[in-house]
């Protein structure tokens, strides 16, 4: 249940603390002390999108947290552990949400920093809220197979995933169909650009690697007089003496004589004797390996030519086919494939016909399935939904399911149109308050009264199987008085009995079958307005409600009506536990 909510600086709240508890909770007050405030702050913690004008005025930031504390982790703890909270050994679960002036937007779970979409996902689990925008989702009928699905899901669910996986795989077949009548629309003359393109590569007879080797080579070829007469100098310095200057290799092996005459008097200097004995051999080495390179080394000028037209070859096939040979050789094969595609296509064209009439036909099959089983779900609800409306005085009220489906969804071999990955069937909820009124979309007929009791049938019906354990209602007393206010009520406190409810209400039939009554008021001064919320005790519930039958003006009759009120609830409330 949602044992705790905590307010900061939401439009006329400073800072608000509430506490709840198990069964029906109530809050009342005047019109515009701020009933509606509350239930925003919930729904922004819930995840719903938020505007920064809800930051009171003058603060930098505004913060809600909902302490849950559950006694059943069920389906939320499976959430959690897919997003890697660790859930608490005792139950309890805070969900954070804040808002600043700058545009920033965290949520945190558990203390964990989550995800806007991420904090949707798990308050789902854990509470349903109605309020009067729920009222405009039941009046669009496209929303209707929605609620006939959530109503069957444990049923339909494997089904509808089914579906949509083949559904995919029918798509795409579908759009590889499309491919490949596009290329045979103009297939010959795509042919013969494919067939010269591929020829060209192919002349070209590029290599991986051939144009990095081709500009060395022909750097080396460009420098050839340089390199030529900068190897000869070098060895002649290394290698050769004349009667004025000694070699270097010359010098290193005198320098080298000399110092073995003092080794083995000192270790250190042995080792850097031997350190040059190792520079005089690697040097003979590098001489011999510089008068080998100097050797074969020869200019070839008809050779650079080669070079040249070779590069100039390489650099007009990339330029019309890609930066790299490998990007040329890499185009080179997309295009065999496509002829390939171009020159088998009607072969492949009546394989995938083939393929697309086996898959449609496990479509229409899966489609069918479904439809067989929401119809059957359509009956279901048409049964219970108009015993709960028996139960909110609406026992005449005539409630019907219509489907709308493909005249000819029993033909195989006839595609159907508007076949979606959610089926075929197109459903709208019908109703007819009164009898000898023909059934009428719920928009055209239904009065704002009567569409709240049918949203609370709905939340009935569905409630007892989503388990979920909160559950909002925010005015759903809008058009109805008397003897339909009683029976909302105790409808209201018969959901209790088995869940937590927090309901926002204007109705004193409502209000007395409360467990938990809040106050809300709304003080003003000179420079500043807020809210305040206080808890009522049984004495204090009676003067609210006795205002609430009766305007402001508190009289012994409109005492004596809310004492009976209460105990015409407390007497409900006993029988119903019994």
């Amino acid at each position: 249940m949602l044992r705790e909510i905590s307010i900061q600086n939401i439009a006329l709240i400073d800072e608000l603390n509430l506490v709840f508890d198990e069964g029906f909770n109530v809050l009342t007050g005047e019109t515009g002390a701020g009933k509606s405030i509350i239930i925003d702050a919930v729904n922004l913690a819930l995840g719903e999108r938020a505007a920064r004008d809800l930051i009171q005025t003058g603060k930098e930031f505004a913060r809600v947290e909902l302490l849950f504390q559950l006694k059943d982790l069920g389906r939320v703890n499976s959430v959690l552990t897919d997003f890697g909270i660790q859930p608490e050994e005792d139950g309890n679960l805070l969900l954070m949400r804040e808002l600043t002036v700058q545009g920033r937007n965290t949520c945190k779970v558990n203390g964990r920093s989550v995800t806007l979409s991420m904090l949707r996902e798990i308050s789902r689990h854990l509470v349903d809220v109605h309020g009067q925008h729920q009222h405009q989702s039941l009046l669009a009928a496209e929303s209707h197979i929605d609620f006939l699905d959530r109503l069957g899901e444990s049923e339909l669910a494997e089904l509808k995933a089914a579906l949509v996986q083949t559904w995919s795989a029918w798509q795409t077949i579908r759009k590889e169909i499309s491919r490949i009548e596009g290329l045979n629309q103009d297939g010959e003359r795509r042919r013969d650009i494919l067939l010269y393109q591929i020829e060209e590569i192919e002349n070209a007879a590029l290599q991986p690697g051939e144009e990095d080797a081709l500009r060395k080579e022909r750097a080396r070829l460009v420098h050839a007089e340089k390199i030529a007469t900068t190897i000869n100098d070098a060895y002649q310095k290394i290698y050769n003496s004349d009667s004025r200057t000694v070699s270097v290799l010359d010098g290193l092996a005198d320098i080298v004589g000399q110092l073995q005459g003092i080794r083995g008097i000192d270790d250190v200097l042995d080792a850097i004797i031997g350190q040059l004995e190792s520079i005089q051999y690697n040097m003979e080495d590098s001489a011999r390996e510089l008068r080998s390179y100097r050797d074969v080394f020869y200019f070839d000028p008809d050779r650079l030519e080669q070079l040249e037209t070779r590069l100039e070859e390489i650099f007009a096939i990339k330029r019309k086919y890609g930066r790299t040979i490998e990007d040329v050789l890499e185009l080179k094969n997309a295009m065999e494939t496509e002829l390939e595609i171009l020159e088998n296509s009607q072969e492949r064209l009546e394989e995938l016909h083939k393929e697309y009439k086996e898959k449609y036909r496990e479509v229409l099959h899966l489609c069918r399935v479904l439809s067989m089983k929401r119809k059957s779900w359509a009956e279901f609800l048409e049964k219970k939904l108009t015993e709960e409306l028996a139960d909110l005085n609406m026992s005449k009220t005539a409630f019907s399911v219509s489907f709308s489906t493909p005249d000819h969804a029993l033909a195989d071999e006839l595609e159907i149109d508007g076949i979606t990955e959610n089926g075929y069937d197109t459903v709208e909820f019908l109703i007819s308050p009164n009898p000898g009124e023909p059934l009428k979309p719920l928009a055209k007929i239904i009065s704002g009264g009567e569409m709240s009791r049918v949203m609370l049938a709905f939340k009935t019906i569905l409630g007892d199987l989503d388990e979920i354990p909160t559950m909002i209602f925010d005015e759903i007393d809008v058009g109805i008085s008397g003897r339909t206010a009683q029976k909302v009520a105790e409808k209201i406190g018969s959901i209790a009995g088995s869940r937590q409810v927090i309901c926002v209400t204007h109705l004193p039939q409502i209000a007395s079958m409360a467990d938990c009554h809040f106050l809300i008021e709304k003080s003003a001064s000179d420079k500043h307005t807020q809210i305040n919320v206080s808890r009522l005790n049984l004495s204090e519930r009676k003067e609210e409600i006795a205002r609430m039958i009766g305007g402001t003006a508190l009289t012994q009759l409109s005492l004596e009506h809310a004492g009976e009120l209460i105990e015409l609830a407390l007497h409900h409330k006993k029988k119903t536990s019994e």
